[in-house]
Formats: C-alpha cells, sequence, structure tokens
C-alpha cells in the first residue's frame, strides 16, 4: 500500500529512481539539479521519507531506494508513463506540452484509474479492430471542436456537435 505522500515527495521518489536506473549515483547535488530545488530542500524531503521507511542513506551518501521506496517509486513511474502515451498517443498534444501536464495529472491519478488508462492504452494498440481510423477521426473531430466547429459525421449522434436549436 502506498504511503500518504504530497505530490514533491512523489516526485522525489521518481527523480531517485531514474538516477538509479540511469546510473548516475542519486546524491543530493543531483537530485536537487533534477527538481531545480536548493539542496536544503533536498535534505529535508529524504528526511521526511527515511521516516517513512522509503528511503536509505549514509550520512552525506548516495541515497537509495528502500523495497518499498522503489515499489511505490515504479508505480509513480507506470502512472507517469501512463498519462504521457494518452497525452501524446490519444490527445495528441504538443510535445513541449506532454511532460508538464502529465507531471500535474499524475499526482491526481489513482492507481486504479492509472491501471485502466494503461489497459485502455494496451487494447488501442493491440485490437484488431480498425482503431487508427477512430483515432483519426477523434482527432478531426478534437480539431473541429477547438476551432469552434461541429462534425458532420457526428452531429447525428453526439447531442454537443449537434447545431443548437433555434427557440
Amino acid at each position: 500500500m502506498q504511503p500518504d505522500l504530497s505530490p514533491n515527495m512523489e516526485m522525489y521518489l521518481r527523480i531517485i529512481l531514474d538516477l538509479e536506473r540511469s546510473g548516475e549515483p542519486a546524491r543530493v547535488n543531483a537530485i536537487a539539479r533534477a527538481l531545480g530545488v536548493k539542496k536544503p530542500s533536498v535534505t529535508g524531503a529524504l528526511r521526511s521519507l527515511k521516516a517513512k521507511g522509503l528511503v536509505r542513506q549514509e550520512s552525506y551518501g548516495t541515497v537509495h531506494l528502500s523495497t518499498e521506496g522503489l515499489a511505490v517509486a515504479e508505480q509513480l513511474r507506470r502512472r507517469y508513463d501512463v498519462l504521457r502515451r494518452f497525452l501524446s498517443d490519444v490527445l495528441r498534444l504538443d510535445k513541449a506540452e506532454i511532460d508538464r501536464e502529465a507531471c500535474k495529472i499524475e499526482h491526481a491519478l489513482s492507481p486504479e484509474t492509472s491501471q485502466r488508462l494503461g489497459l485502455f492504452l494496451d487494447f488501442l494498440a493491440g485490437c484488431n479492430m480498425d482503431l487508427n481510423q477512430v483515432l483519426e477521426h477523434f482527432q478531426d473531430y478534437l480539431e473541429r471542436r477547438m476551432a469552434g466547429g461541429r462534425c458532420p459525421e457526428c452531429e447525428a449522434s453526439d447531442p454537443q456537435c449537434r447545431p443548437p436549436r433555434e427557440v
């Protein structure tokens, strides 16, 4: 079970995981640089994460995720990656927006919703139906709606897309 963590604490765990996986030692300096914060902020956050049993650190040494910390960080990484895939592959947001938006949303998304979203993306990728056609149609629909227009193919079935009734 995931401990009660603030979005900031979640970010620290995810950055430590990313540093460990990249082969770079997860030291206070590296964590501060990755998050764009000062070293005292990192020290305070690590103190809190140590108290929760999520990280280990020898005095002034490399930070390591505990077994529980690793499980939580991997769950957070999966959640972030699923959101990035959704924002990129389905909503086709601007590349510059994807990381920022995924970062904002990831902290509010429950593990169950994240899992279902991931399964939905897997379904889209592996289904034998012509989902590319559906996604292309969605992109056309999205562009029309965002520009204030309507989709002629959807007008009959989508009340949001129907022209307003005259009174």
